[in-house]
């Protein structure tokens, strides 16, 4: 009887197999350092496994021409490892062609390309020894003659939709007129006991979960081509305060007389200069230190009218003192550039020269902007 359950099978393994190959045969075009001492250990063990698993292929096919030969289906099981063997070519050839994409280095392949290439080779002689076992294993039934399967009526077949086949399948739920076959013979007052198996769904979703960590536990700690927990925080810390200061840079015009601070950043006083020149120097003079027949007040020394201080000079500037003829700069001037204007004020505490005008206001004690000797001793003369 030609078993024809086994190709969608053999069918979907190998197109999976196909896909897997495409993908990580390819050698990164910028692979991680190598560590400085290798341990090929693991590569030593991969060879080992190969080897073993190409013995129980071996083992497998002559088990399946005795099995095969004594129903007169050598030729049809011979014809199925034909086809496995030219696919499995087939696949390999596909490997050898998309990885010809990349130059290997001087010294060889790598050890992270000999991995990758000694995993999909135990991955494919990993799925022919699945195929090969499903064979013996219905060749098997088939000479104890335990595959007498009754037919089920064409109306039920025609009923059961392909949904509920998957269903069943995912499940392996035994239907309750069989319950019978996998009762224990435990009983706890009436309450029996069932041996059902684990679902293939979970039971693939466990075995899934160990095979990711497998490969992550080689990717991460043992050729290291994906960084660890450690590096990974490292790095998107780096980026954040990247990203903390690109966003810093372009918030400068949002500073007001609350959060403003004091720089004597020379590209700010700079600046600032140039503003005050252009603006302010017609009331207080070159300098900022005024004179006897400037309009507004000296402003290097410690003496202020409005107080002093980066944060009250700001908010001078930015609101005026109109009583007094002072203007607003707040509709000329951007909150950034009334801070330099303000930081090269500040910076011009006590280089006033003797034509500087006379102190006006209050004495202004602040660590930030601290009294001239110049301008103490200009206020105690008056």
């Amino acid at each position: 009887m030609h078993d024809r359950s086994m190709q969608p099978r053999a069918l979907s393994t190998l197109t999976f197999l196909a896909l897997a190959t495409w993908a990580v045969a390819q050698e990164p075009a910028a692979p991680a350092a190598a560590p400085a001492a290798p341990d090929h250990t693991l590569l030593y063990v991969l060879a080992a496994l190969a080897a073993v698993q190409a013995i129980i292929i071996v083992s497998l096919s002559g088990i399946l021409r005795t099995l095969g030969g004594m129903h007169g289906l050598g030729r049809n099981t011979a014809g199925q490892g034909g086809r496995a063997a030219l696919v499995a070519a087939l696949l390999l050839a596909a490997g050898s062609a998309s990885a010809q994409e990349h130059v290997p280095p001087a010294n060889g392949l790598t050890d992270q390309a000999s991995f990758w290439w000694l995993m999909v080779l135990n991955v494919l002689l990993f799925a022919i020894i699945l195929m090969q076992l499903g064979w013996t294993r219905r060749l098997t039934r088939m000479a104890a003659g335990e595959q007498a399967a009754a037919p089920a009526p064409v109306a039920e077949k025609a009923r059961t939709s392909r949904w509920q086949v998957l269903l069943s399948k995912l499940n392996r739920q035994v239907k309750i007129e069989e319950e019978k076959n996998i009762e224990l013979d435990h009983d706890y007052d009436g309450i029996k006991e069932l041996d059902n198996v684990l679902p293939p769904w979970w039971l693939w979703l466990f075995y899934g979960t160990i095979a990711w960590g497998m490969v992550y536990l080689v990717n991460v700690h043992v050729i290291k081509v994906w960084p660890d927990s450690q590096a990974e925080y490292t790095s998107e810390m780096a980026q954040a305060k990247a990203s903390i200061a690109a966003y810093q840079a372009t918030q400068t015009n949002s500073v007001d007389e609350n959060n403003v601070t004091f720089t004597d950043d020379p590209a700010v006083l700079a600046e600032g200069k140039t503003i005050f020149d252009n603006n302010c120097v017609a009331c207080h003079g070159a300098g900022a230190s005024g004179s006897e027949f400037s309009v507004g007040p000296n402003l290097t020394d410690a003496y202020w009218l409005h107080g002093g201080g980066i944060k009250n000079v700001f908010h001078t500037i930015k609101y005026g003192v109109p009583e007094k003829g002072m203007i607003s700069w707040k509709a000329q001037l951007q909150p950034a550039e009334i801070r330099a204007v303000a930081c090269y004020i500040l910076s011009q505490a006590g280089k006033g020269g003797p034509g500087q005008k006379a102190p006006q206001g209050e004495l202004w004690k602040d660590e930030a902007a601290p009294a001239s000797a110049d301008s103490a001793k200009v206020a105690a003369a008056n």
